[in-house]
C-alpha cells in the first residue's frame, strides 16, 4: 500500500505544500483517468503554483492595504469636483475596450 503521509512530509520538506496538499487527489484522478505519470506530476506543479500565485496576490493586497469592501459604487466621488463621476462610471463599464476607443485624452497643450 502506497505511504501517502511519507510523500506528503517530504513534500513539504522541499516547501512544496501545494503539491502536498493535493497529492492524494491528484493520485486518485490518475488512476481513474489512466494518467501518465508526467501528467499528474504536470496537475501536482501546476496545484503548487497556483497556490503560490495566491499567496504572494494576498500578501501584496495586505501590503497594500487595500480593502475588499472598497468598490466604486461605495467610492465618494464628490470630493474632487473636477472628477466627472458619470464619465467614471461609463468607464467602469469597460465599453471602450470593445469598441477599440482610445480613453486617455491630452487636457494640456504642450507647451
Amino acid at each position: 500500500m502506497f505511504n501517502y503521509s511519507e510523500l506528503t512530509q517530504q513534500l513539504k520538506n522541499l516547501k512544496l505544500s501545494g503539491a502536498a496538499e493535493t497529492l492524494e487527489i491528484r493520485i486518485m484522478e490518475a488512476e481513474q483517468n489512466q494518467l501518465s505519470y508526467s501528467e499528474m506530476l504536470s496537475m501536482l506543479l501546476t496545484d503548487e503554483l497556483q497556490l503560490r500565485r495566491n499567496r504572494t496576490l494576498q500578501r501584496l493586497i495586505t501590503k497594500a492595504r487595500i480593502e475588499s469592501s472598497k468598490t466604486l459604487e461605495s467610492f465618494d466621488l464628490t470630493f474632487n469636483s473636477s472628477i466627472n463621476a458619470a464619465q467614471i462610471r461609463e468607464l467602469s463599464l469597460c465599453r471602450f475596450i470593445g469598441k477599440a476607443e482610445y480613453i486617455f485624452y491630452r487636457t494640456h497643450r504642450n507647451r
